[in-house]
């Protein structure tokens, strides 16, 4: 009888996979609930960026974990809390980025967009600075390079995001860091391959 026994990786990457499932699913469900009754809903163009955004943040954070697979034989708690509480705050930021779908009244996502943006950001910034760690400290990146200081200069910006009120800030935070994530993947050289 062979005995099949899981590694480390599939053991962390169990519930790291539920985790940005779940943001998944509750942007899609959330995108899904406001289009059924899209009659009452009023669109704001930056709010539906930060959907693409955090979309993309979601996906990429689950492609970026394979890159644990080939340099993870071991792990420690501390390691698999700190991914965790990151990827933790990749959840919460999803489920501020569009409101409840309500039976009755009118939504406005402008006004829910600056009604979550001191919340939205705060976890946004955390989530950043804490991949700066991440990148250093689990997948090996140097201490100063492009996968650490830029999440570090963007969670600088997203601090912004928490105390300035201006519009035109927020349009143009919102813009950079949809750019910024497009080229994070567009970087991207990370190739899966099966062997046996």
């Amino acid at each position: 009888m062979i005995t099949m026994q899981m590694s480390p990786f599939e053991f962390i990457t169990i519930f790291c996979s539920l985790i940005l499932g779940l943001a998944l699913t509750h942007i899609f469900r959330a995108v899904s609930d406001l289009y059924e009754i899209r009659e009452r809903v009023t669109t704001y163009w930056l709010n539906s960026l930060w959907v693409i955004t955090v979309t993309m943040w979601s996906v990429f954070t689950w492609w970026g974990l394979w890159t644990l697979s080939l340099d993870m034989d071991t792990w420690n708690y501390g390691q698999y809390w700190f991914l965790v509480m990151n990827l933790s705050s990749i959840y919460f930021f999803t489920t501020l980025v569009l409101p409840k779908a309500t039976d009755e009244g009118d939504i406005d996502l402008e006004t829910h967009y600056y009604s979550v943006h001191k919340a939205f950001f705060s976890v946004v910034a955390f989530s950043l600075f804490t991949s700066a760690i991440i990148n250093y400290s689990l997948f090996g990146q140097p201490l100063i390079g492009p996968m650490t200081i830029m999440p570090c200069i963007v969670g600088c910006a997203a601090i912004g995001g928490v105390f300035l009120e201006s519009k035109a800030y927020h349009k143009g935070i919102g813009v950079f860091m949809f750019i910024m994530f497009i080229a994070f993947q567009l970087s991207d050289n990370i190739v899966i391959n099966y062997t046996i």
